[in-house]
């Protein structure tokens, strides 16, 4: 198989032209044409996780967040991951928001690491097809912010997880990986007792207790790194054979005391 070939499959399940318009997922380094052998998949295209692919005969990784964004790159020097990359003749494509909004994309894993119902009920769309970040789902039964944040915790593999109480039984619940703070307001719309994200502000936990509303701050790295194992499973089912995994040096970057 080639790199198109896994880059095509990719853009059949979570299209591409589907991402948010200031995202820069997709092909992003090397030759479409190029054999796949060895892939590994991880959340950042860090130093560590270009070394482990030059040295273990990688010619594919697959990221979720891509390594040119937000940040316009204005040079590349030899201790870049990228120029790591191009030196090993090693490929790479980044499928963000793309897999984000799409369905059985991130959130939905979110929802079923959780042990929560699927829901088709987008939180924000912004897509003409109607798809878009996050879900909205109502519960079987009513729940705590302490229970749901122990909850979180649990299904993530958290180190730590923040939380403010909105001070009610929680039902309807929203959730978005990684970063969230936009949405905070939104979910309060919507009518959610919780939301649950990876990246949640001070002044976004000073609204949900002003306002009543739960907020979980399960971590960036813990909402979405549940990417990898998803991406390494359907990989392994559409090519078999295809010698594909976790890069054993995609860790969360942050300690904890």
């Amino acid at each position: 198989m080639t790199v198109y070939d896994v880059y095509n499959y990719l853009n059949k399940i979570a299209p591409f032209e589907n991402q948010f318009e200031k995202d820069n997922a997709g092909f992003l380094i090397g030759d479409g044409n190029a054999e796949v052998k060895k892939a590994i998949v991880c959340l950042d295209l860090t130093a560590k996780v270009a070394s482990e692919a030059a040295q273990n005969g990688v010619n594919l990784v697959i990221s979720h967040h891509p390594v040119m964004y937000p940040a316009a790159i204005t040079k590349i020097m030899s201790d870049n991951p990228i120029h790591m990359l191009i030196r090993n003749n090693i490929n790479l494509i980044a499928a963000h928001t793309n897999f984000d909004v799409a369905f059985g994309g991130l959130p939905d894993l979110m929802l079923n690491r959780l042990g929560f119902a699927e829901s088709e009920t987008v939180l924000y769309p912004f897509n003409k097809n109607g798809t878009g970040f996050g879900r909205i789902v109502k519960l079987d039964s009513h729940i705590s912010a302490k229970e749901l944040a122990e909850k979180c915790k649990h299904a993530f593999g958290c180190t730590v997880v923040r939380y403010v109480d909105g001070g009610k039984p929680i039902l309807k619940v929203g959730l978005t990986s990684g970063s969230g703070a936009d949405l905070v307001e939104r979910a309060g719309k919507a009518g959610c007792d919780a939301f649950i994200c990876g990246d949640l502000k001070h002044v976004s936990f000073v609204f949900g207790a002003n306002y009543g509303i739960t907020l979980i701050d399960s971590g960036h790295f813990h909402t979405e790194d549940i990417f990898c194992e998803e991406i390494v499973k359907i990989l392994k089912e559409e090519f078999k054979g295809l010698d594909a995994e976790k890069a054993s040096t995609c860790v969360d970057v942050c300690e904890y005391v």
